[in-house]
C-alpha cells in the first residue's frame, strides 16, 4: 500500500521564480516548502550567482556545492533561460500564461525593458500575481541606487544602536535584511494569490523594497522609531554592562547570558549557593543592590563560578533558581540541542555534489489530518529540470530542446 501524498496549502500553485541571490529566492523557498511548484529560472552556463558563492561543502567550490544556494533553493525545478534572446522571452510568456505567481528581483525597469513587466504578463493572463523585490522599490529618488545587505541594514535606522558603546556602530552577523525581505515578499505573493482566488479579482503587482522592510524588520526598529516619534529620544547603544550581575560571562565550555539588575540579582546570589551575600546591606536591599559600583564588584563572584561550570550546567541552575539566561550556543550545541531533536527539526537531505547532510526543518509545521510536512526536496542541478518543465508543460520536443541548447537559448 503506497503512502498518499500530502494535502499542502499551496499544491497546484504554480510560481515562475525570477529571483537571485537571497531575499527572493529565500521567500520562493516559503512557498515551495509548502506545495507550490517553484519553476526557477536561471542564466544558462553560470545560474544564479549564489552558486559560485561560499561557503562550499568542504570548502570544494563548485556551482552545485555552495551551502547558500544549497539552502535558499530547496524545493525547486530549475531550468536555463536566456531572456536575452527573444525566443527566451517567448518562452517565458509561454510559462507565464498558465502560472499563478512570477515573484522578481531585477532592477527596477529591466523587465519592462524587455517586454517582460507586468503591464506586458498581465496581457497574457490577467489573473497573474507579480511580485516585484528590489532593493528600494519601483519609484521615489532611491529606486535605481544599488544596495546591499550592510547599506540596506545601516539606512534601515537600526545599526545606529548596535555595537559596542566605545566603537563604531556595527552591523549585526548574517543576512537578516535579506531573509526579512524575503518572508514579505512571499507573504505579499500569498495575499496576491488570495485575492485571486477566493475574492474572484483580477490579478495585481506587489512592490516590495527591501529598504522598507528594513525599517520595520524585527529587531526593533519600528519600535526605536514609534519612540522616537513620540519622545524625540534617539536609541543610542548600551555599555557593556548595565545591570549588576547581567551580560555574557564565561563558563568552562563556552559562553551564558544572563538578565541581571535588582530585582534578579537575590535569585542569582542564591543560584550561585551565596545567601550570606543578602545579609550584607550593599546585595541585601535594593537600594544597596542598585548601586552602579556594584556592577563591578559583583563580577569576581559570578566569574569564577561560571568558568568552574559548563553552559548546560548553568542553564540548570537558572532554571531552578527563576534566573533569566540561556546559552551562547554554537552551530554543533544546535544540531545537538534536545529540542530540537525531540521535533526531527533537522531534515537530512541527499545530494549528487555533497551527499546527505543536514538543513534546517520548516518555518511552521501544519497539524491538521493529512497536511504532515513531507520530506524537502534537494536544490536543483544547473538546468536539472529544462527538459521536463518545456516537455511536460510546453508540449516541446526532444528534439526542440536540443535546437534550443545549440542556440544557446536554454
Amino acid at each position: 500500500m503506497t503512502t498518499p501524498t500530502p494535502i499542502m496549502p499551496l499544491d497546484d500553485v504554480r510560481i515562475i521564480d525570477l529571483t537571485h541571490m537571497t531575499a527572493g529566492p529565500f521567500g520562493t523557498r516559503i512557498l515551495g516548502d509548502y506545495g507550490a511548484d517553484v519553476i526557477k529560472i536561471e542564466r544558462p552556463e553560470t545560474g544564479d550567482p549564489t552558486r559560485s558563492m561560499p561557503p562550499f561543502h568542504k570548502d570544494i567550490p563548485g556551482p552545485e556545492r555552495s551551502g547558500l544556494f544549497l539552502f535558499l533553493n530547496t524545493n525547486k525545478r530549475s531550468i536555463t533561460l536566456n531572456l536575452k534572446s527573444e525566443r527566451g522571452r517567448g518562452l517565458l510568456r509561454d510559462l507565464v500564461r498558465d502560472a499563478h505567481i512570477v515573484v522578481e528581483s531585477f532592477a527596477p525597469g529591466t523587465l519592462d525593458a524587455l517586454g517582460l513587466g507586468y503591464a506586458d504578463l498581465k496581457k497574457i493572463n490577467p489573473r497573474l500575481v507579480m511580485t516585484s523585490l528590489t532593493n528600494y522599490g519601483q519609484n521615489g529618488p532611491y529606486r535605481d541606487y544599488l544596495g546591499i545587505e550592510l547599506n540596506l541594514y545601516a539606512m534601515g535606522g537600526s545599526m545606529i544602536s548596535a555595537g559596542d558603546v566605545d566603537h563604531e556602530p556595527l552591523k549585526t552577523a548574517g543576512r537578516m535584511v535579506s531573509y526579512h525581505a524575503g518572508y514579505v515578499a512571499a507573504l505579499a505573493s500569498a495575499m496576491g494569490l488570495f485575492q485571486v482566488e477566493f475574492r474572484d479579482a483580477e490579478g495585481d503587482y506587489m512592490d516590495v523594497s527591501i529598504f522598507e522592510t528594513a525599517m520595520h524588520s524585527i529587531d526593533m526598529r519600528l519600535g526605536r522609531l514609534m519612540g522616537y516619534q513620540y519622545t524625540g529620544h534617539m536609541a543610542s547603544r548600551p555599555a557593556r554592562a548595565t545591570a549588576v550581575g547581567g551580560g555574557v560571562h564565561p563558563c568552562s565550555d563556552g559562553y551564558f547570558l544572563m538578565t541581571g539588575g535588582p530585582r534578579f540579582i537575590p535569585n542569582i546570589i542564591q543560584m550561585m549557593g551565596m545567601e550570606e551575600m543578602l545579609e550584607q546591606p550593599e546585595w541585601g536591599t535594593p537600594e544597596g543592590r542598585a548601586h552602579p559600583d556594584r556592577i563591578d564588584e559583583f563580577l569576581p563572584h559570578i566569574i569564577p563560578w561560571t568558568l568552574e561550570r559548563t553552559k548546560e550546567e548553568v542553564r540548570q541552575a537558572a532554571e531552578k533558581h527563576a534566573v533569566l539566561g540561556a546559552p551562547l550556543n554554537t552551530m554543533e550545541d544546535l544540531f545537538n540541542n534536545e529540542q530540537f531533536v525531540a521535533r526531527d527539526y533537522f531534515q537530512e537531505i541527499d545530494h549528487p555534489e555533497t551527499g546527505a547532510i543536514k538543513y534546517p526543518g520548516f518555518h511552521n509545521r501544519l497539524h491538521r489530518e493529512g497536511a504532515d510536512m513531507p520530506p524537502r526536496r534537494r536544490a536543483p542541478l544547473l538546468g536539472e529540470h529544462t527538459e521536463e518543465v518545456l516537455t511536460g508543460i510546453l508540449g516541446l520536443t526532444r528534439q526542440d530542446i536540443a535546437a534550443l541548447r545549440k542556440d544557446g537559448i536554454v
